[in-house]
Formats: structure tokens, C-alpha cells, sequence
């Protein structure tokens, strides 16, 4: 049975967080290199008690595992989860709670560094020094290149965000040169392909959200569900989920416009919590104008004081 790959990433949501946990902001700000072994210092020596697949929450985490599984009525299964603080994990690999993200303005960002250039280059220096340094004793897969070793004939489909994206840039284009052919690796991304990565770039517009549900920040795993739905070729490459995807999004034409509707705070907070999962770096008044283009309707000062209640758990 061909092996299909799953790429999913970590979630700013997690589940029962311990006291103490290591966090990004406690190494300082020091050049990318220094606070790579800072960190991979300090993660390593945290207890590992729970497993990847238990510790990441909310609407992606939910749907990248109902990927998961689907994934695997059809083809051998691996799923693994690009981490800002762990870096490649395995979903059954024993790991420790920590707060590490590639986003921009958080805290616990990597690119609170001192090292010049743009946030594209950082997050690809902090990718290539974590997934060298041997964090948790790990020693394969550390990359996603080295996905290649396991099955020449192996398929991979990446769902992560555009800053993860930005970080494992030359890792996937490496993956792409081993595997030597670009229509087994489909990354499914909404934008501009990044470069290198063109030939496996499988658009996922937004306006997909009308035709498969969920949030912005799962548009990206529903899409590549909705591909393995249509059942051929299984596994799917880069032009048939193209296809499909193109198909699907022509139907479900633009984004509609509706009259704003109240709600309640439960439900606003979930909200801001799987915008946040989408957009880590977005400020109160972005969230606010998101919120409100998707036809709801909430005070200002109200959505302020719901915003820092949900972002605070991340901080």
C-alpha cells in the first residue's frame, strides 16, 4: 500500500496547560542560532506527558485529524506536525507542553531575534537550526525531506498556515527534489505560491468555506478532504486536486455579504479563538472588521474586552 503523508501544523490552542511550561519569551532576545540551542535546551529537559495527537486543540486541529483518519481508509497513513518549538513531530510522539510560534507579535514568536533580514529568512534559519539541534533526543524524521526515505512512491499533502509555509519553504522544496516528482507534493494554501514551490501549489481560496464549511483556518484541510472525497486518482496529486478544488470554488462563487447579527460571548469567544489559530499577529481592530465582514455584529469595547479574555491563555 502507497504511503500518503499528512503535514499538519501545531495550534496556538492547547489542551490543560502545565504550570511552568517552557516558553520562547523566557530564552531573551539573542541571535537565531543562540536562542536555537537556548530553547532546544530548555524543551528538552521538560516532562513529556501527554502525545501530540492529545495536546493541540480547536476547528483545524478537529478537522486535520478527521483528515487524518480518512486518509487512512485509503492508503498507509503517517501524519506528521510542524512545530515552531518541537520541530518535526511524529502524532503519537511523546511530547512536553510549550508555547513557541512562527507568527509574528506574539510573545513567543521566533522572530523576537536579533538576527537582520526579512521574517521569511528568520523562520527559515529558526526551522533549519531547531530541526538540527536534536530537540527531545529525536533523531528521524527531523525534516520533511527525510519523509522521502519513508516510501519512494509516497504522496504528501501539506494543510499549514503561510508563516509555517514561509518557515519549511527549502525543507519542502528539498522533500520535492528527493521524491523527484512535484505532483506527489500538494500544498494546499490560499495566496501567492511562494517561490520554489509553484508546481505544488494547490490553490484554496477562502470563498471554499461556502461549499465545505468550517473556519478560515481549516479552509486548507477541508480542501485536501473534499479532493480525497472525489476518490481518483487515490492518492491524489498536484492536477487533479487542482481540478477539483477549482471546480468547487467556481461553484461556490464570492463571499457573501449579510445583514450583521448579534451573538453571544461563548460564541464570539470561540471565534476570536480560531481567528487567532488563523492570524496569531492580528490586532483587536483587524479581528473586529474580520468579525463584522462575516455578518456579525458586536460593540467595540465588547469585542475588546472578549479579545484580550481569549488571547490571554496564549500569552
Amino acid at each position: 500500500m502507497q504511503t500518503l503523508h499528512v503535514v499538519l501544523s501545531c495550534t496556538a490552542r492547547k489542551r490543560a496547560p502545565e504550570p511552568g511550561f517552557p516558553r520562547l519569551r523566557n530564552v531573551g532576545w539573542a541571535p537565531v542560532a543562540d536562542r536555537v540551542q537556548r530553547w532546544a535546551a530548555l524543551v528538552s529537559a521538560a516532562p513529556c506527558r501527554c502525545v501530540a495527537a492529545d495536546l493541540y486543540a480547536g476547528e483545524y486541529w478537529q478537522a486535520g485529524m478527521g483528515l487524518a483518519a480518512r486518509c487512512a481508509l485509503d492508503a498507509r497513513t503517517r501524519v506528521s506536525v510542524v512545530s515552531a518549538g518541537l520541530g518535526l513531530v511524529g502524532l503519537h510522539d511523546e511530547v512536553p507542553h510549550y508555547g513557541a510560534t512562527f507568527a509574528a507579535g506574539h510573545p513567543d514568536s521566533v522572530l523576537n531575534a536579533l538576527d537582520s533580514g526579512t521574517n521569511h529568512q528568520v523562520r527559515q534559519h529558526w526551522w533549519d537550526g531547531l530541526t538540527r539541534s536534536g530537540v527531545l533526543g529525536r533523531h528521524h524524521p527531523r525534516r520533511l525531506a527525510d519523509l522521502a526515505e519513508h516510501g519512494s512512491d509516497a504522496s504528501v499533502m501539506v494543510c499549514i498556515g503561510r508563516s509555517y509555509l514561509e518557515a519549511v519553504a527549502a525543507d519542502l522544496a528539498d522533500l520535492v527534489k528527493r521524491l523527484g516528482d512535484p505532483e506527489r507534493v500538494m500544498i494546499f494554501a490560499a495566496g501567492t505560491p511562494l517561490a520554489g514551490l509553484e508546481e505544488c501549489w494547490v490553490p484554496a481560496p477562502g470563498r471554499l468555506r461556502l461549499a465545505l464549511g468550517g473556519s478560515l483556518s481549516s479552509t486548507s484541510v477541508r480542501a485536501a478532504m473534499a479532493v480525497l472525497a472525489e476518490g481518483s486518482p487515490l492518492p491524489p496529486n498536484v492536477h487533479s486536486a487542482r481540478s477539483i478544488l477549482g471546480t468547487l470554488a467556481a461553484r461556490a462563487g464570492e463571499l457573501p455579504s449579510f445583514d450583521r447579527r448579534r451573538q453571544c460571548d461563548d460564541v464570539i469567544v470561540e471565534w476570536i479563538l480560531d481567528h487567532l489559530e488563523e492570524a496569531p499577529n492580528t490586532n483587536k481592530s483587524a479581528a473586529l472588521r474580520r468579525f463584522r465582514d462575516c455578518g456579525n455584529a458586536c460593540e467595540q469595547a465588547r469585542f475588546g474586552r472578549l479579545f484580550d479574555d481569549a488571547r490571554q491563555p496564549l500569552a
